[in-house]
């Protein structure tokens, strides 16, 4: 994996690393110095720490008995601080080691650079195919059913087609009733898109409500709709086609002129579509609920 951003690399002169070197020993030389001088009191301070790292056990070891058998004021010999902590040392390069094999191993494997590139052959199309099942497969008919002889989708009539004037919200409402649900929220959101009502908070009631009868039908096609939410968006519907309050009349008459032109109510949505759609106020999430209950009407909608 190439990364997005690299430090450039800086390398050090040798002049730097002689100087670190030195300065190394010279830190050890100035130790040494100091445990040559004060060992008395660091070897007694450097028991009691190996004393409380071994919880005591280290005084039954050589050099913890010469360690606590020194009389208090003695020096102890030079080499006795580097000898006794060899056994020390080997379990810290001991206990490191085996953190970095842990970090290592969990870096190799569990990091997400190692997650998102995967050796090639796991990406490879024999292998993808090995593992994933044809979907084709697994799509079947209905029993008795044939595809080439579904019946065609039946137009619905169009009831505003006879009524002379559609800002009359009464002679709207009378006929609203025999308006399919799906219907009524499909002209709401094309009427809306082409001649904006004032109440923005009507579309997002339409959607909730399409959303949930939709919902209801994919989840029981049989299963008829809730008569309440039919009930808000017929009555949406219809403020959608008759409210006059804060709209373009010209785009509403407009409007108008196409529903009640339309021979039916498919092609009052696909004239009314035709229209909203170049304003871009119409947008594929708003009618994709659709899908479930009526792929026809949604196609009439739009392409796509």
């Amino acid at each position: 994996m190439t990364p997005l951003f690299r430090e450039p690399i800086t390398t050090v002169s040798p002049g730097r690393i002689v100087a670190l070197g030195a300065i190394g020993l010279a830190t050890m030389a100035m130790l040494g110095l100091l445990w040559w001088t004060f060992s008395p009191i660091l070897g007694q301070v450097y028991a009691g720490m190996r004393l409380a790292e071994t919880a005591t056990l280290w005084r039954f070891t050589g050099w913890g008995q010469y360690f606590m058998t020194m009389p208090a004021g003695q020096p102890f010999a030079f080499v006795s601080i580097y000898k006794s902590s060899v056994g020390f040392g080997l379990v810290a390069t001991g206990l490191t080691a085996l953190l970095g094999c842990l970090a290592w191993r969990k870096r190799s494997r569990e990091h997400i650079e190692v997650l998102i590139t995967a050796p090639a052959p796991e990406f490879s199309q024999e292998v993808i195919l090995a593992k994933f099942a044809p979907p084709l497969c697994r799509v079947r008919s209905p029993s008795g059913a044939d595809e080439t002889d579904a019946p065609a989708p039946v137009a619905v009539a169009n009831p505003f087609a006879g009524l002379r004037d559609l800002r009359d919200a009464r002679a709207v409402e009378g006929v609203a009733e025999s308006v399919p649900w799906q219907f009524a929220a499909v002209l709401f959101l094309t009427i809306d898109a082409a001649a904006p009502l004032k109440d923005r908070k009507a579309h997002a009631s339409v959607l909730k409500a399409a959303w949930t009868a939709s919902d209801r039908f994919a989840a029981d096609p049989a299963a008829p709709p809730l008569t309440v939410t039919q009930a808000d968006l017929r009555s949406l519907m219809v403020m959608a086609i008759s409210d006059q309050a804060g709209r373009d009349i010209d785009m509403l008459d407009r409007v108008h002129d196409l529903i009640e032109g339309a021979a039916t109510l498919d092609d009052a949505v696909t004239q009314l579509a035709s229209l909203a759609l170049p304003t871009g106020r119409l947008f594929f999430p708003d009618y994709a609920w659709l899908r479930h209950v009526d792929p026809t009407l949604q196609s009439v909608v739009t392409s796509y």
